[in-house]
């Protein structure tokens, strides 16, 4: 079996020394970058199961690789940072990254969340549905086998999380889902979804639509409850 690869971007060379030997003992290929700069060059002329991806850095921060990275590729994307609180996190989410682990932390910790990450990403994984079923709500189509999204036959390139978001809203059109709902059926065994992030996905998902139909109004947001996608859509 491949030993999984992972591109390290991060500016400081002694904690990517420390990274890159404990990484390859757990069985992972490493290649490193110094700068936002050279990871994003790195990864665009490479094959990379997992990025993790420093948030404060020289010539290109982590969140504009992040935003650079989404609309060509759907790699998984773990965040390192200093800065830990809420609405850091959110940022790091809206931005399109898949977890976000807070400095200092231990490499056992961070393996874990690689691990699990990379476990959500993997083909046929926690399957919002059986492979190859096309749902299909007005001119919005998702097919589930293929993991695409369709709007009036654009696509949209939507992460896993707001994918399972979008899923769960078709299969309950018409019908209000509460946030904790949506949370149970968006998240795996070991993912940590908060009210807020549910909050966060919509606000991605609705952007990317708007961006092919700045006219897009299909999720409806009911206050106070949770959020539904219309029964017409």
């Amino acid at each position: 079996m491949a030993r999984p690869s992972l591109l390290v971007v991060d500016d400081d060379s002694a904690l990517v020394g420390v990274l890159t030997r404990a990484l390859t003992e757990e069985g992972f290929d490493v290649v490193t970058a110094r700068d936002g700069r050279e990871g994003l060059t790195t990864f665009l002329a490479g094959s990379f199961d997992l990025v993790v991806l420093d948030v404060l850095m020289p010539e290109l921060d982590g969140l504009e690789v992040c935003r650079r990275l989404r609309p060509v590729s759907k790699v998984p994307i773990v965040f390192l940072t200093s800065r830990a609180d809420e609405v850091d996190r959110i940022t790091g989410l809206e931005t399109g990254a898949d977890d976000y682990v807070a400095k200092p932390f231990s490499t056992r910790e961070l393996v874990a969340r690689i691990r699990a990450v990379l476990r959500r990403s993997a083909p046929g994984s926690e399957a919002p549905a059986p492979l190859g079923e096309v749902l299909q709500a007005g001119p919005l189509s998702i097919d589930t086998g293929r993991f695409s999204v369709t709007w009036k036959d654009a696509p949209a390139t939507l992460t896993r999380s707001e994918f399972l978001v979008l899923v769960a809203l078709v299969r309950h059109r018409g019908f209000v889902l509460s946030r904790e709902r949506l949370i149970d059926l968006a998240r795996g065994d070991d993912v940590v979804i908060t009210e807020r992030t549910i909050d966060t996905f919509i606000k991605r998902i609705r952007q990317k639509l708007h961006a092919i139909d700045p006219a897009f109004d299909a999720i409806e947001t009911v206050v106070g409850v949770g959020y539904r996608l219309k029964a017409g859509a």
